[in-house]
């Protein structure tokens, strides 16, 4: 399914960037460059998400192991499988520019990375419309006590190559880089969905991370 995306977070962009809050006010100079990664990214990328429909049960019996997606997924009988892309244009845009300028090179990773998050917010929230309910945050592989090598299974249950040409490397590297699988579950009636609880908790650095000295943390950026 193809995504329409028309923005990108500038405060995001230089989050990811800088890799700490970003200044206030923003100098100019940040703000140019942030603008003009996010209107490269935007020309190139050909964003595109698939998901489906799956019990929780079945998924923790099989590839969705650890205690820390148990407990995200508790309370829920079904869940969302999503899988998400840039495409590969816009990893080609970043080799291309880290031959001859790596700080522009920079700049566009920080982009690309927020607008690949931007399109996971707007597909779940596609999704939940869809289904009229509501839905956890997302949970990805690599979260928690959640390994990576869960990512192949991931594409293997969604079809991802032939559904939206996301693919595994020989390393576990997802491909195109700039995609995301992640799972969401489908909360029971009435309940409301938590958006505020950051995921430091379940976090194995999160007693000694760099990005918690610095106000900041790896998924969204919150005021």
């Amino acid at each position: 399914m193809q995504y329409r995306l028309t923005s990108i977070p500038i405060r995001e962009v230089l989050r990811y960037a800088l890799g700490t809050k970003p200044p206030d006010p923003l100098p100019d100079a940040f703000l140019q460059q942030a603008q003009t990664a996010c209107q490269k990214v935007l020309d190139c990328a050909q964003p595109r998400y698939h998901y489906q429909i799956d019990s929780v049960q079945p998924l923790l019996d099989s590839f969705l192991t650890g205690q820390d997606i148990r407990r995200h997924l508790s309370g829920c009988s079904d869940c969302v499988l999503l899988c998400a892309t840039l495409g590969p244009q816009v990893d080609a845009l970043i080799r291309r520019t880290q031959v001859c300028d790596m700080a522009q090179a920079l700049w566009l990773d920080a982009a690309a990375s927020a607008a690949i998050e931007e399109v996971c917010d707007g597909a779940q929230q596609q999704i939940a419309l869809t289904l009229g309910k509501s839905l956890t945050t997302r949970f990805s592989c690599g979260y928690g006590d959640l390994p990576l090598i869960a990512q192949g299974d991931f594409l293997r249950v969604l079809d991802a190559g032939r559904r939206i040409g996301l693919t595994l490397s020989p390393s576990g590297m997802l491909i195109p880089i700039k995609s995301v699988t992640a799972v969401a579950g489908i909360l029971p009636e009435g309940v409301v969905p938590n958006e505020t609880a950051l995921p430091c908790a379940i976090c194995p650095r999160n007693n000694d991370c760099e990005l918690r000295r610095k106000g900041v943390f790896c998924g969204k950026y919150s005021d």
